[in-house]
Protein backbone atom coordinates (compact mmCIF):
# COMPACT_ATOMS: atom_id res chain seq x y z
CA UNK A 1 0.00 0.00 0.00
CA UNK A 2 2.85 2.38 0.82
CA UNK A 3 4.52 1.69 -2.61
CA UNK A 4 0.91 2.64 -4.65
CA UNK A 5 0.71 5.94 -2.21
CA UNK A 6 4.15 6.80 -3.24
CA UNK A 7 3.77 6.02 -6.86
CA UNK A 8 -0.22 8.57 -6.50
CA UNK A 9 2.30 11.22 -4.81
CA UNK A 10 4.70 10.96 -7.68
CA UNK A 11 2.08 11.48 -10.10
CA UNK A 12 0.29 14.33 -8.30
CA UNK A 13 3.26 15.87 -8.26
CA UNK A 14 4.02 15.48 -11.64
CA UNK A 15 0.78 16.63 -13.04
CA UNK A 16 0.98 19.72 -10.46
CA UNK A 17 4.42 20.77 -12.08
CA UNK A 18 3.15 20.14 -15.75
CA UNK A 19 0.09 22.67 -15.42
CA UNK A 20 2.34 25.30 -14.14
CA UNK A 21 5.02 25.04 -16.92
CA UNK A 22 5.04 27.80 -18.92
CA UNK A 23 5.08 25.59 -22.23
CA UNK A 24 1.27 24.52 -20.88
CA UNK A 25 0.22 28.27 -20.84
CA UNK A 26 1.30 29.32 -24.15
CA UNK A 27 -0.75 25.80 -25.34
CA UNK A 28 -3.96 27.52 -23.87
CA UNK A 29 -3.31 31.20 -25.54
CA UNK A 30 -2.34 29.35 -28.84
CA UNK A 31 -5.90 27.70 -28.85
CA UNK A 32 -7.97 30.44 -31.20
CA UNK A 33 -10.42 33.37 -29.02
CA UNK A 34 -13.65 32.66 -30.82
CA UNK A 35 -12.63 28.50 -30.34
CA UNK A 36 -15.15 27.29 -27.50
CA UNK A 37 -13.58 24.26 -25.79
CA UNK A 38 -16.08 22.30 -23.87
CA UNK A 39 -15.55 20.67 -20.39
CA UNK A 40 -15.87 17.43 -21.80
CA UNK A 41 -13.50 18.15 -24.58
CA UNK A 42 -10.97 19.07 -22.33
CA UNK A 43 -11.42 16.37 -19.97
CA UNK A 44 -10.55 14.06 -23.35
CA UNK A 45 -7.67 16.20 -24.53
CA UNK A 46 -5.77 15.98 -21.27
CA UNK A 47 -6.46 12.25 -20.93
CA UNK A 48 -5.13 12.04 -23.81
CA UNK A 49 -2.00 13.54 -23.21
CA UNK A 50 -2.02 11.13 -20.30
CA UNK A 51 -2.91 13.79 -17.60
CA UNK A 52 -5.16 12.67 -14.43
CA UNK A 53 -8.25 14.62 -13.48
CA UNK A 54 -9.24 15.08 -9.88
CA UNK A 55 -11.81 16.29 -8.23
CA UNK A 56 -11.72 18.50 -5.38
CA UNK A 57 -12.96 15.91 -3.01
CA UNK A 58 -10.76 13.66 -4.34
CA UNK A 59 -7.99 15.73 -3.91
CA UNK A 60 -8.76 16.40 -0.34
CA UNK A 61 -9.17 12.79 0.31
CA UNK A 62 -5.90 12.26 -1.80
CA UNK A 63 -4.04 14.87 0.59
CA UNK A 64 -5.98 12.96 3.77
CA UNK A 65 -4.49 9.91 2.78
CA UNK A 66 -1.21 11.35 1.82
CA UNK A 67 -0.68 12.70 5.46
CA UNK A 68 -2.48 9.45 7.42
CA UNK A 69 0.37 7.88 5.05
CA UNK A 70 3.13 9.88 6.39
CA UNK A 71 1.86 9.56 10.66
CA UNK A 72 1.95 5.95 9.81
CA UNK A 73 5.12 6.11 8.24
CA UNK A 74 6.75 7.67 10.93
CA UNK A 75 5.03 5.38 14.03
CA UNK A 76 6.73 2.87 12.24
CA UNK A 77 9.71 4.00 12.08
CA UNK A 78 9.87 4.69 15.45
CA UNK A 79 8.53 1.25 16.53
CA UNK A 80 11.77 0.09 14.01
CA UNK A 81 13.99 2.14 15.99
CA UNK A 82 12.63 1.24 19.43
CA UNK A 83 13.06 -2.44 18.58
CA UNK A 84 16.31 -2.33 17.52
CA UNK A 85 17.37 -0.40 20.59
CA UNK A 86 16.00 -2.88 22.59
CA UNK A 87 17.34 -5.96 20.81
CA UNK A 88 20.74 -4.41 20.72
CA UNK A 89 20.52 -3.58 24.44
CA UNK A 90 20.05 -7.75 25.00
CA UNK A 91 22.47 -8.86 22.38
CA UNK A 92 25.44 -6.93 23.89
CA UNK A 93 26.89 -4.82 26.18
CA UNK A 94 28.27 -1.17 25.21
CA UNK A 95 30.25 0.86 26.99
CA UNK A 96 32.07 4.41 26.79
CA UNK A 97 36.02 3.98 27.50
CA UNK A 98 38.14 7.28 28.96
CA UNK A 99 41.23 6.88 28.32
CA UNK A 100 43.27 9.11 30.67
CA UNK A 101 47.12 9.60 30.63
CA UNK A 102 49.34 7.17 32.15
CA UNK A 103 46.74 4.22 31.45
CA UNK A 104 48.94 1.18 30.86
CA UNK A 105 47.02 -1.28 28.11
CA UNK A 106 46.16 -3.44 31.54
CA UNK A 107 44.40 -0.81 33.03
CA UNK A 108 41.83 -0.59 29.94
CA UNK A 109 42.01 -4.08 29.95
CA UNK A 110 40.68 -4.37 33.33
CA UNK A 111 38.41 -2.03 33.03
CA UNK A 112 37.11 -3.42 29.74
CA UNK A 113 36.51 -6.80 31.15
CA UNK A 114 35.15 -5.50 34.37
CA UNK A 115 32.58 -3.88 32.15
CA UNK A 116 31.70 -7.16 29.93
CA UNK A 117 33.17 -5.99 26.64
CA UNK A 118 35.77 -8.76 26.54
CA UNK A 119 36.28 -12.08 28.27
CA UNK A 120 40.13 -11.93 29.17
CA UNK A 121 42.17 -8.71 29.57
CA UNK A 122 45.22 -10.74 28.85
CA UNK A 123 44.35 -11.74 25.73
CA UNK A 124 43.49 -8.08 24.60
CA UNK A 125 46.69 -6.93 26.08
CA UNK A 126 48.76 -9.42 23.95
CA UNK A 127 46.87 -8.15 20.69
CA UNK A 128 47.90 -4.77 21.10
CA UNK A 129 51.63 -5.60 22.21
CA UNK A 130 51.55 -8.11 19.32
CA UNK A 131 50.64 -6.19 16.64
CA UNK A 132 52.21 -2.91 17.90
CA UNK A 133 49.02 -1.31 18.98
CA UNK A 134 49.91 -0.52 22.66
CA UNK A 135 52.08 2.47 21.39
CA UNK A 136 49.83 3.97 19.08
CA UNK A 137 46.34 4.28 22.06
CA UNK A 138 44.98 7.27 22.15
CA UNK A 139 44.10 9.88 25.34
CA UNK A 140 40.08 10.13 24.40
CA UNK A 141 36.06 9.11 25.08
CA UNK A 142 35.61 5.86 23.10
CA UNK A 143 32.18 3.67 22.45
CA UNK A 144 33.36 -0.14 22.74
CA UNK A 145 30.55 -2.89 22.42
CA UNK A 146 30.72 -6.41 23.26
CA UNK A 147 30.54 -7.43 19.68
CA UNK A 148 33.71 -5.93 18.94
CA UNK A 149 36.84 -8.06 17.91
CA UNK A 150 40.30 -7.23 19.33
CA UNK A 151 41.46 -5.67 16.29
CA UNK A 152 38.11 -3.29 16.12
CA UNK A 153 38.82 -2.02 19.90
CA UNK A 154 42.27 -1.77 19.02
CA UNK A 155 41.77 0.31 16.10
CA UNK A 156 38.98 2.33 17.81
CA UNK A 157 41.38 3.47 20.55
CA UNK A 158 44.80 4.29 18.63
CA UNK A 159 42.25 6.27 15.95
Amino acid sequence: MAFSLGIIVTTLIITVVYFNEAESEQEVANVEADEHVSIEEAHELLEEEGHIIMSQSDMDQFEQLEADYNDLKEQLEGYGAQEQLTDNQNDHEIYTLEIESGMSTHNIASVLEEQGIINDSNELVNYLTENDYSRAIQVGTYVVTSEMSHQQIAITITN
